[in-house]
């Protein structure tokens, strides 16, 4: 099958590392899987990712709404007269099609007109909505998809360590993270060494029109003694991640309420690290198995792995193993597939 992905794909977003995810599984399965002009691809990404042109038949057009709609009308229309909606899958990330949800200064829906605007954009194209939900679907053009998916080539373990505690990812709706990572790590700072949180929004950087969403204070950072470093580069996550002996799974507020499946989730426990998991993450047993209680985010238990390191490298690669047969990209695309 021809499949083309349409998103605002730059190469620090999650879903352009998700996109090679696919590429390389539709390689595997015998699929001609590619990302379309009709989107916004920055020049990394065109350089490792094969591009079809607005004109390109294909089976299946997969639409992927982050945050913002970033298809303009003229875009839009082109798409209504040249694809079948038939053809059409949305990938809804953000639950923009269910009703406004509040929770921590967080929402699906942050304007009045939101909801409205959202609701007649999906109907305009598309009969299919897919959210990467473990949350009970109540709406009738729903359904579940984990949009996200797990690399099977596993290549990260040795890499060698610069981190005692490492973040990658940007500050969207992470502050308050931070602040609780402060507040567990002042006891045993000694332990816990060198900290860092490698992507954007992290020193002052603020995003226009999402303050709230990528608000910061330096000065908490210099005075912790936590770095910030740029964002990994395309395609290496996992291995940016390897750099360090724990990685948190940190995870949006909202997100968190409707109990969305991120990229994170799945590509930490691929790298060569021991995942934490905070308090309030309330569907990770849902997720991971009971195996990840062991994996908490608290003093104690940052004291304990840091000194029975491999104990907990082998419980991670336990529920690694298990997110592979459940979770590859070979699978996620077989299972898009059954939506047309």
């Amino acid at each position: 099958m021809k499949i083309a992905f349409v998103a605002n794909y730059q190469y620090s977003c999650g879903s352009s590392n998700a996109l090679q995810g696919y590429v390389k599984a539709g390689k595997l399965l015998g699929h001609d899987v590619r990302v379309s002009e009709f989107g916004y691809i920055d020049e990394i990404i065109r350089k490792t990712v094969p591009v079809a042109q607005r004109s390109w038949d294909a089976d299946i057009l997969v639409i992927v709404y982050e945050s913002y709609p970033f298809l303009s009308d003229k875009d839009l229309d082109e798409i209504r007269k040249q694809i079948p909606r038939s053809k059409i899958l949305l990938i809804d990330h953000d639950c923009k099609y269910l009703e406004p949800y509040v929770l921590e200064n967080d929402t699906n829906h942050p304007t009045p007109d939101s909801y409205e605007y959202w609701t007649k954009l999906y109907d305009s194209l598309s009969d299919k909505i897919l959210q990467p939900t473990l949350d009970k679907i109540t709406k009738e053009k729903v359904h579940k998809f984990i949009y996200f998916g797990v690399d099977t080539n596993i290549g990260f373990d040795n890499v060698k360590k610069d981190f005692d505690f490492l973040y990658v990812g940007n500050n969207w709706y992470r502050w308050d993270d931070v602040l609780n990572l402060v507040k567990i790590t002042n006891p045993i700072r000694s332990e816990v060494k060198r900290i860092a949180l490698m992507g954007r929004y992290w020193n002052e950087e603020i995003m226009k029109g999402y303050e709230e969403a990528t608000r910061s204070d330096p000065s908490i950072l210099k005075t912790n003694n936590i770095e910030t470093i740029e964002s990994a580069p395309y395609g290496k996550v996992e291995s940016s991640m390897s750099r360090g002996l724990i990685n948190p799974i940190w995870i949006r507020p909202i997100l968190n309420k409707l109990k969305l499946v991120t990229p994170r989730m799945l590509e930490t426990f691929a790298a060569d690290t021991v995942p934490v998991i905070p308090e309030y993450f309330i569907h990770a047993a849902e997720l991971y198995g009971d195996a990840v209680k062991e994996l908490s985010l608290s003093s104690e238990n940052l004291s304990m792995i840091l000194k029975n390191y491999k104990k907990y490298l082998d419980i991670s690669r336990g529920i690694r193993n298990k997110l592979i047969a459940e979770h590859s990209y070979e699978v996620r695309l077989k299972e898009l597939i059954k939506f047309v």
